[in-house]
Parts: structure tokens; C-alpha cells; sequence
């Protein structure tokens, strides 16, 4: 449910994401839930993962992130959310610009995706009964992609901070996301996102996500460009 706020004041320190990772947990009470949940379980247990606090998931004194935070942390809407990050966590190193091949609609929506196995970051959602719907017991397609959003964003954030050196937080912005929609995502329900970082160029990081059931069925995944914005000069 929902976890501490977080004092914005601290978010231009050096050291705010290490700070922020130390200092806030995940609610015991989402942890426990997800472990009463088979298939999701062993992902909690998986010992190539450790659970890390959700970012969006804590309410900044600015009002940031208060539409994951409060808006959808709620028990008709999301009641529980954890995030998984790989203990072995490797940055790729800056790859050379090329030529962005040209895909078609059609291409890109059928090519068939091939996930890690063992993504970055996974995320384990719970979804409420009606809160989130656009369709009746099928959660609205934008919140689907606002999903895959907030979750490829954090993954960025937590690449972000893997490589940073000293300096105050950067300023993240998803620049594209194309999302390809599956399956419906039915309601009520549990989920699970994967997500992983493809490559970075310069100040430009590409990544991709996978939305998926109980049974394996994909339901919706995405592929998108985050920008980390120019820090101002002293």
C-alpha cells in the first residue's frame, strides 16, 4: 500500500538515489502478499534478485509521482507493487550511434521479442476490480502503457545511478515508448513486468518491456528512448 513520503529538498543531493535506496523499504505487507502468490513468489525468492524500494511508488513533498503513489495505490486500483532488481546489475558500456533501421507497423507488431533470462528489473503488480477498467474487467490501455512507462523509467534511473559520479540527481525523460498491445489485461488480477536496458548512446538510453499473465501470456510490451537532460553549468 502506500509506502513513506520523500522530502523533495533532498532530491539534488549527490547521493539522493543511494540515499533513497537505503532509507525506504517496500511495505512488508506487498512482500508478504506477493508470497502468497505461487507463481510470483519464486521471483521473490529468486536469489539472482533483491527487492528494492519502488520509486513512484513514494509521494515527493513537490507532489511528484502522485498519480502511482496515491491516484492508483488503492485497493479498487493497485494495491500492491514490487519492484526486483538483478544483484548482478551491469551498465553496458556507450555503443556508437548507427542508422535507426526503418520498421513497418506491421513488422514491429508481430516480430517476436526475445526477453533475458534474467532481465534487469522485474515488477510484481496487483490489480484491483474496476478501479483501472476501460473495457468491463480489462484495465484501460493507457494505464497498461503508463505502466510500462513508469517501470522501463525506473529502470533507467536505476542504470542512471550504476554509472553516475558526484553531482545532483538527473533529470530523466521518456523521448518515445511504442507499445504493442497483446492480450486484454484482465481484472482482478496479479502481473508481472520485465524489463531491461538494450543499449545507451550518449545521453540516450533504449530499453524494453513485457507486460505478462500467470500463464506466460503476453499481454502488452514496449520499446522506448529515455533522454537524461543536459545538467546546467555552474
Amino acid at each position: 500500500m502506500k509506502e513513506a513520503s520523500q522530502d523533495s529538498s533532498e532530491m539534488s543531493a549527490a547521493d539522493f538515489m543511494e540515499t533513497f535506496l537505503i532509507k525506504q523499504s517496500p511495505p512488508q505487507e506487498s512482500i508478504d502478499y506477493f508470497k502468497s502468490v505461487p507463481w510470483l513468489a519464486k521471483h521473490i525468492s529468486n536469489p539472482a534478485y533483491k527487492i528494492v524500494p519502488t520509486f513512484s511508488r513514494h509521494l515527493k513533498t513537490s507532489g511528484e509521482d502522485y498519480y502511482f503513489s496515491r491516484t492508483i495505490n488503492t485497493e479498487q486500483t493497485m494495491p500492491h507493487m514490487i519492484s526486483l532488481q538483478l544483484r548482478n546489475f551491469v551498465t553496458p558500456d556507450l555503443t556508437e550511434a548507427q542508422p535507426r533501421e526503418t520498421v513497418s507497423p506491421e513488422r514491429s507488431h508481430t516480430a517476436k521479442t526475445i526477453v533475458p533470462e534474467n532481465p534487469d528489473c522485474l515488477f510484481l503488480i496487483s490489480v484491483g476490480p474496476r478501479g483501472l477498467d476501460g473495457h468491463p474487467l480489462t484495465i484501460h490501455g493507457g494505464v497498461t502503457c503508463a505502466i510500462l512507462d513508469e517501470t522501463m523509467g525506473f529502470l533507467i534511473m536505476l542504470h542512471d545511478n550504476n554509472l553516475r559520479g558526484p553531482g545532483p540527481r538527473d533529470s530523466l525523460y521518456t523521448a518515445n515508448l511504442n507499445v504493442s498491445y497483446r492480450a486484454p489485461v484482465s481484472t482482478p488480477g496479479e502481473l508481472l513486468v520485465k524489463t531491461w536496458l538494450v543499449k545507451r548512446q550518449g545521453r540516450k538510453w533504449y530499453c524494453k518491456g513485457q507486460l505478462v499473465d500467470m500463464k506466460g501470456t503476453v499481454l502488452a510490451e514496449a520499446d522506448g528512448l529515455w533522454v537524461t537532460a543536459r545538467r546546467e553549468k555552474m
